[in-house]
């Protein structure tokens, strides 16, 4: 890893761009932007909702054959986790690993690819609350001729498919009051918790050692002001995990059916899937199992998501894949520093004979 590339992302963690923190991934945005440019390598500054999106290439133009993608921004931390820690050639901080070990491994690929390998890069805003700004640069027509490779999945292996997002909010109403007549009243904390459940009862759960199937987590409850008043109103917010385009309506069907109660939806996104036999995710996984032999030559599947959900409508080859850390969205995350040099020599030989 060159010197400056590690000043780069250390200073970038500096930012502190919390996804909510619009300014700081702006400047954070920014520093990319002026590094390299600073090593002439071509950049368009595009705006998404008041973010600031890069795309960068190592030559002019929105479709290249290959096209990257990493985001700046970062969940929130304690303040300590934004100063990086480097120890036996790892360096810990918020985002080392989650996503900014990964946009420094694209920033140096495209310094060292500049008028060579047909390499295009959007830096995205907002992954982790969405990735709207990845969205809009493939709307506003960046793509990839040949394949795209997220770099923000598990370390040093290669994911193919990833399990879309459905968020729902059951509600239940009744009618409130005095807590020490609860025979007067009718309750909908206990609605809501008879309704979910009889749902709960009926849904199947995947297991650890069978995971490719359906989820659902129920992840919050609202209800009530006080402590001696029963509300008129619970709620409670149900992230499903799917599989297929068609789940979320048989979902919510089975939801309502159940439940009895008022279901209205939230956030959605679609599964994503890439075919393994493709030549293209074939010989990335050669050469990732190459550079680490002790992982497994085998692809894996997703139970988070991506950015690769807003790739689909490329119709090329989605690889997702990661430098080597771990521990992110934790207090103790580390990059690797060592697999940004071995990561660029794996892409780079992915392109040798494209």
């Amino acid at each position: 890893m060159q010197a400056d590339t590690l000043s780069l992302l250390e200073a970038l963690i500096r930012c502190r761009p919390v996804s909510s923190d619009v300014n700081a991934v702006n400047r954070a945005m920014r520093l990319i932007q002026e590094f390299l440019q600073a090593r002439q390598v071509p950049c368009v500054m595009e705006e998404s909702d008041s973010r600031c999106v890069l795309y960068a290439s190592t030559h002019p133009g929105k479709q290249q054959a290959l096209l990257l993608n990493a985001h700046v921004d970062v969940v929130p931390a304690e303040g300590e986790l934004f100063e990086p820690r480097l120890e036996d050639g790892r360096l810990y901080a918020r985002g080392a690993s989650d996503d900014l070990g990964n946009v420094v491994c694209m920033v140096e690929l495209l310094c060292r690819q500049l008028g060579k390998a047909s390499i295009g890069a959007i830096f995205s805003a907002d992954e982790e609350i969405g990735g709207a700004s990845t969205a809009a640069m493939i709307q506003k027509g960046y793509g990839a001729s040949r394949m795209a490779i997220v770099l923000d999945g598990p370390s040093c292996r290669v994911a193919n498919a990833q399990k879309g997002i459905m968020i729902l909010r059951l509600t239940a109403r009744g009618k409130g009051g005095h807590a020490a007549a609860p025979w007067e009243h009718d309750n909908p904390i206990d609605k809501l918790m008879d309704g979910y459940l009889r749902f709960r009862a009926q849904w199947k759960q995947p297991s650890a050692e069978q995971q490719w199937q359906n989820s659902m987590a129920a992840c919050k409850i609202e209800a009530g002001y006080a402590d001696n008043q029963i509300p008129d109103e619970a709620s409670m917010t149900i992230n499903f995990r799917f599989l297929e385009q068609d789940d979320p309506e048989k979902i919510i069907a089975q939801l309502k059916e159940l439940s009895g109660l008022e279901v209205e939806g939230g956030r959605h996104c679609s599964p994503m899937f890439s075919d393994e036999n493709s030549p293209e995710l074939q010989k990335l996984l050669g050469l990732i199992h190459q550079y680490y032999p002790q992982q497994p030559a085998e692809f894996l599947k997703m139970n988070g998501a991506t950015d690769a959900r807003h790739m689909q409508s490329l119709g090329v080859p989605i690889a997702i894949s990661s430098v080597l850390g771990e521990g992110a969205h934790s207090k103790v995350e580390w990059l690797e520093l060592e697999s940004i040099d071995k990561y660029i020599r794996i892409i780079e030989e992915l392109l040798a004979d494209w």
